[in-house]
């Protein structure tokens, strides 16, 4: 979706011209792949930090093209919503110390825009969901005025046919419906690229998609919305319904959602995902570029594949496979799953543990698809999302021989030793990880993550006799005031 769209109407003849456009890039993509040495290179990170802007009374601030105008960064760029914004993070190399690196990065960025944001009596946030938004918050008006929003949102009620209709549940419940997509710009995440040779993309997708409900289960920061007390990680319910595009009727075959945990274990490579979001989701946005796909872009040597990268970018898995035509060409796994904050050391101590956990899985990979069919990995992300550090995964018995139900802290503790080990086949050195890892110990320990610190939080204020609206705005108020002082969430006073 960081592709330039200056259009937001679309004819029959557009949907067609786009759609073959799609078959030949899969085509040159499958050439491109066979060829030896592609993409080959040392191993990168790179991260999409997304925030809100609140004013000084904890409401949302519809800032984000100020804040882009003032700034005036490439790295920056709007988001769905006005009170949303995002920060791409220059990608690093993983040999030596890239954790602190992106740390550092991370607390620039937040404080070059609080500085922006500090002349308008406003405020950065990142945070999965905040917790003093209000259904007002999220009309017609919140949507960013660009016309790939708007052409995204028209693109999904073309497909829809009705509103957007949302139903939660956990401790309270939530059910809004919307005729736009601005509901999904509630959300906000914190994501991770990892670049990938071809011929390990299999196997490090396939981990990435199992160890991703443990590390969300310990990172989750959502647990409100609408100042509802929902899910632990509430963003992965609500991104899913609030851009359905399905239309529903009995005589329909089911198609997949577009925000979704995927469709099974990746055989062989990447091609399969490309391949597979051709054939199983129509176009939304059928823009097509002047040069054909199998030319390259300016300034690189490798296919452009400008439609089926856009075509990609309308689809949302949790996991997701990206090609980049950039240095060559190389492959890279998005992890989307991750919310944003509480704060710099956070994210990065739950990005150590990501990958720390792929790297020292995936050699095994072979084993663990053969004991875990693909729907109990499913289940498990949307247990972890729902319940947290209460959640209990199908896990395999150490042997290998079954499938049990187990406590997601007992996995993290038993298999958190391996991290560090992880993280050196990587490139990473220990004196580079042991902060943060100790980060995810400590965490761990407390039996603690952002958003169980937002629920004792809210339950303290609201037993001093607070309304619910009075006591998230001073949740707020205290994350604000925590997470200013980039202490890891473990360590943050659990009393107002």
């Amino acid at each position: 979706m960081g592709a330039i769209i200056d259009r937001d109407a679309f004819a029959a003849s557009d949907y067609q011209r786009f759609g073959k456009r799609l078959r030949d890039s899969v085509g040159v993509l499958r050439e491109l792949l066979a060829q030896p040495g592609f993409g080959a290179g040392p191993p990168s990170i790179g991260a999409e930090l997304e925030a809100y802007i609140v004013d000084d009374r904890g409401r949302v601030a519809l800032l984000n093209q100020t804040l882009v105008d003032a700034l005036q960064d490439p790295q920056l760029q709007l988001e769905l919503n006005r009170f949303n914004i995002e920060y791409n993070l220059a990608p690093l190399p993983l040999s030596g110390g890239p954790l602190h690196a992106l740390e550092r990065q991370l607390l620039q960025a937040l404080a070059r825009l609080e500085a922006a944001a500090m002349p308008h009596r406003a405020h950065v946030v990142p945070i999965g969901i905040l917790p003093t938004l209000r259904r007002t918050d999220l009309g017609e008006h919140a949507m960013s005025d660009l016309p790939r929003y708007r052409a995204l949102e028209q693109g999904l009620k073309r497909l829809r046919g009705e509103p957007f209709d949302v139903e939660i549940r956990g401790e309270d419940n939530v059910r809004v419906s919307s005729d736009h997509v601005v509901l999904e710009g509630a959300n906000t995440s914190f994501q991770l690229h990892l670049r990938v040779p071809p011929e390990r993309f299999a196997a490090t997708f396939n981990t990435a998609q199992i160890v991703t409900p443990l590390v969300l289960a310990l990172s989750a920061n959502s647990p409100l919305f609408l100042q509802r007390r929902l899910w632990d990680e509430t963003r992965v319910a609500l991104f899913k319904q609030a851009v359905d595009c399905r239309m529903r009727g009995a005589d329909r075959w089911q198609q997949p959602a577009r925000v979704t945990f995927g469709q099974g274990w990746v055989r062989e490579g990447a091609f399969e995902l490309f391949a597979e979001a051709v054939a199983l989701y129509p176009p939304i946005l059928p823009l097509t570029s002047e040069h054909r796909p199998e030319d390259p872009p300016p300034g690189t040597t490798a296919p452009g594949l400008s439609e089926l990268r856009l075509h990609m970018g309308t689809i949302w898995p949790w996991n997701r496979a990206v090609y980049d035509p950039a240095d060559g060409g190389h492959l890279r796994v998005e992890m989307r799953a991750l919310p944003s904050g509480p704060t710099a050391v956070d994210m990065v101590a739950n990005v150590a543990l990501l990958l720390g956990l792929v790297a020292a899985l995936r050699d095994d990979i072979t084993e663990w698809l053969s004991a875990m069919p693909f729907r109990y990995a499913d289940y498990n992300f949307y247990r972890a999302a729902q319940s947290g550090l209460d959640a209990r995964l199908m896990w395999p018995h150490r042997k290998h021989h079954r499938l049990e139900e187990t406590p997601v802290v007992t996995l993290l503790e038993r298999l958190l030793p391996e991290v560090p080990r992880g993280l050196r086949a990587l490139g990473v050195a220990d004196a580079d990880s042991h902060r943060y890892l100790g980060v995810i110990a400590e965490r761990l320990q407390a039996r603690t993550s952002p958003a169980r610190w937002q629920r004792r939080m809210l339950a303290q204020l609201e037993g001093q006799g607070l309304s619910r609206g009075k006591a998230c705005h001073r949740l707020l108020d205290a994350y604000r005031a925590a997470a200013a002082t980039n202490r890891p969430v473990a360590r943050w006073p659990q009393e107002e």
